[in-house]
């Protein structure tokens, strides 16, 4: 049984959780707290395999007990956001201090309140249930989950690699992404081939990600905008809600943003993305596929890599989930996995940079 502490001070949402997770027969809720003191003790005494955590609550914030958890007794935590700006960057912090992914606060009817109790519960049991968070611990500023078997194969280290042509970088991420966007965008130089990236993430938060990237890192990161010229020393984040498309102009690229549909279950999706740079440039191209629940980027990834392009997963006892890296490895996508902390060498020593 998943046991799991409920935080937020609204008696309304926490009941529609609890009804939501209870109805899984795999999910019981211990505990319910009003603020994030109250959290930071259910933590404490009742010991659950996860937290949901609403950031903005009375006498100690979300964020603050979510620092103090994650020194003191660190375990899965979802967070509740809202939709509001102020709402998205608070959730980019969270999520950097080691959150392992955050859900809208439901706006909408019954019916969506539904759907993201839905999705709610299928995480919680995936993360829980098939994942590696049965020996959790902290790493610096990033939780990472210790491998509960001994690794099922070699990992390249970075100094094995051999320099290739490269003319762009393709990268995607999920579940964990945020925390593993920072061991890496942050120590490529400033020169490094132009990236394109995708991030599931919903509007409004890719925006302040990105913006947090770029005050940390040498290269500049930025939401992608369509028509964007793409250059060397620029990181181009997909933005939330939106299609992103690798487009020919004359001898270089440029960012096309289009539909909003789902595909391979996400909008933006990484197969989208690699797709269009499979057509383009795939012999001169470098994927790099991070942490995250599914098999988005499976299918991209492949056609990238049947025509000549070098892959580089994460490895999967430093991913928060090792789904996506999982499926595209087992496709024969991925030429070499790394640790995240060797993944920014990995990245220059194939000639990223």
């Amino acid at each position: 049984m998943i046991k799991v502490v409920l935080a937020d001070d609204s008696p309304f949402l926490r009941q529609v959780l609890k009804d939501a997770l209870q109805n899984s027969n795999k999910i019981k809720i211990v505990g319910e707290a009003k603020n994030g003191k109250e959290a930071i003790e259910l933590v404490k005494t009742l010991k659950p395999d996860i937290l949901i955590l609403d950031c903005e609550m009375p006498v100690m914030t979300g964020l603050e007990a979510l620092r103090r958890i994650m020194d003191e007794c660190p375990l899965p935590v979802f967070i509740f956001s809202s939709l509001a700006s102020e709402g998205s960057s608070v959730t980019i912090k969270a999520l950097e201090y080691g959150a392992v992914d955050f859900f809208l606060k439901p706006t909408g009817g019954a019916q969506k309140v539904q759907e993201i109790a839905d999705d709610l519960v299928r995480k919680v049991e995936f993360i829980v249930l098939k994942s590696r968070f049965k020996n959790f611990k902290r790493t610096g500023s990033t939780l990472t989950a210790s491998p509960s078997a001994a690794p099922r194969r070699a990992v390249t280290k970075p100094i094995a690699l051999s320099r290739r042509p490269v003319d762009v970088i393709a990268m995607g991420s999920s579940t964990g992404g945020v925390q593993a966007a920072m061991k890496v965008v942050p120590r490529l130089p400033a020169h490094t081939k132009p990236i394109v990236w995708v991030q599931h993430m919903p509007p409004n938060f890719t925006k302040s990600f990105a913006e947090r990237l770029n005050g940390l890192s040498k290269m500049t990161v930025k939401e992608a905008e369509n028509g964007d010229k793409v250059e060397q020393g620029t990181c181009y984040l997909a933005p939330g809600g939106y299609q992103m498309r690798l487009k020919r102009m004359g001898m270089g690229w440029q960012i096309h943003i289009g539909e909003t549909e789902k595909i391979s279950g996400h909008c933006p999706s990484c197969d989208v993305l690699f797709d269009s740079v499979s057509e383009l440039t795939s012999q001169n191209a470098l994927g790099v596929i991070l942490t995250g629940m599914g098999e988005d980027g499976k299918k991209g990834l492949l056609k990238m890599h049947d025509k000549g392009a070098y892959v580089v997963g994460q490895n999967e006892s430093s991913c928060v989930v090792y789904g996506m890296p999982r499926a595209a490895f087992a496709a024969g996508a991925v030429d070499v996995e790394c640790d995240i902390e060797d993944i920014a060498e990995a990245i220059v020593k194939l000639g990223g940079a």
